[in-house]
């Protein structure tokens, strides 16, 4: 097994603070709909619960793949992080474009 070298591992660190930004900004988004000053969709609190076994089935899938090939440490972590980035990212761009709730005030 090859060792990861400093740039293998930096890559990785940028691949993981990615993923976790993508997250909390969907995390942000969704709680802000909840509270009614974000435009969500109807139903994007079943869709966050019905989204998360297949997101991370397909990481554990890849990951565990990468193992059985012999691949290093960074390469198994990058591969269960590449599909769960994936879902993050394509949530926040979706979210994101919706924009805040118009308020209304009553007269």
């Amino acid at each position: 097994m090859k060792h990861p070298s400093p740039a293998d591992i930096a890559t990785l660190w940028v691949s993981y603070a990615t993923l976790i930004t993508e997250a909390h900004s969907v995390v942000a988004y969704r709680l802000m709909g909840m509270g009614g000053a974000w435009s969500v969709p109807r139903g994007e609190n079943h869709a966050m619960l019905r989204e998360k076994g297949p997101a991370f089935t397909e990481a554990m899938v890849a990951s565990t793949m990468t193992a059985i090939k012999g691949g290093a440490p960074d390469k198994i972590m990058a591969a269960a992080i590449k599909p769960l980035s994936k879902k993050a990212r394509s949530n926040r761009k979706r979210l994101a474009r919706r924009g805040p709730t118009t308020l209304r005030l009553s007269k």
